[in-house]
């Protein structure tokens, strides 16, 4: 790492998610002079305060296509780290103009208000590797914005790719959480899909990492490829049961939904992590 941070003000925002919210429980740990965090639920915003204390961090409430606020918020701010979005991919599917508005201009509203940053980092997904749906979409143009800026406004922007965050909100494990406790049983929608996934923590460390370097490339897409790992859904559900569950858990195909890929795509290959390994990852989370 060799950006300095000592007494630099960062924006997160989506500060309150999964993934914001261990980007700032990380960098409280560095002498930075303050952390604002842009979320739009203020449940989440609430949870987060609960979580993290420390006097450095703000946390505010808003939406990233407000012109006006987004303007104040960014005064002086050093580093961007853009973490929210919509990312339901069956909602997305539905709901295309709503996707518009935050994935796409509300980040171009950021970028706009980000001439006198150090650097942003826009925290893109594997969905917009060989896009099939509107989310994917959504991410692949996100990072195209993000590059013309890098033509724009002298090249301090920067694409990281993730895979799916293991165990973050909204995501699956939640869903069936929610499943297990009203009907003891949890429905997937094709258990031979796969899908490539890191834990928040190590996404984390790899985004401070990358983002901390003295010099990007200009336009090269970032890809955590360390402690990445695959699964199929239904060896997912396998061991979820065996963490959650009990013998009377039943397991409901109903088949995938719109705009869902069978068999994921990422750049590199990753060993299929069997039902014991994924049940000791469920149970460490």
């Amino acid at each position: 790492m060799n950006i300095n941070l000592k007494n630099k003000k960062i924006f997160v925002t989506g500060g309150s998610g999964s993934l914001g919210k261990q980007l700032i429980k990380n960098l409280i740990k560095f002498p930075v002079a303050e952390i604002i965090s842009l979320s739009r639920d203020e449940e989440l915003i609430k949870k987060a305060e609960t979580e993290i204390t420390d006097k450095k961090v703000r946390f505010e409430i808003g939406d990233i296509s407000d012109k006006d606020k987004i303007g104040r918020l960014l005064k002086n701010v050093n580093l961007v780290f853009h973490t929210a979005a919509l990312k339901h991919v069956g909602l997305a599917e539905k709901y295309p103009r709503e996707i518009l508005r935050i994935n796409i201009l509300g980040l171009l509203n950021l970028l706009e208000n980000s001439q006198s940053v150090e650097r942003f980092i826009n925290i893109s997904s594997d969905k917009a590797i060989n896009v099939i749906n509107c989310y994917g979409a959504s991410k692949l143009f996100a990072e195209y914005l993000v590059s013309e800026s890098n033509r724009i406004y002298e090249g301090k922007y920067l694409n990281i790719r993730c895979p799916n965050l293991l165990g973050s909100r909204g995501s699956v494990l939640e869903l069936w959480k929610k499943q297990i406790s009203e009907k003891n049983t949890i429905s997937i929608t094709d258990p031979e899909m796969t899908r490539y996934f890191i834990t928040i923590p190590n996404a984390a460390l790899f985004i401070l990492h990358t983002a901390l370097k003295t010099k990007i490339p200009e336009n090269e897409i970032f890809y955590p490829q360390e402690n990445i790992g695959k699964f199929k859904l239904g060896d997912l559900a396998k061991a979820f049961i065996n963490v959650f569950g009990d013998k009377n858990t039943k397991l409901r195909v109903v088949g995938a939904a719109s705009g869902e890929k069978i068999i994921e795509d990422y750049v590199c290959t990753s060993r299929l992590y069997s039902v014991q390994e994924l049940t000791k990852l469920l149970r460490d989370l």
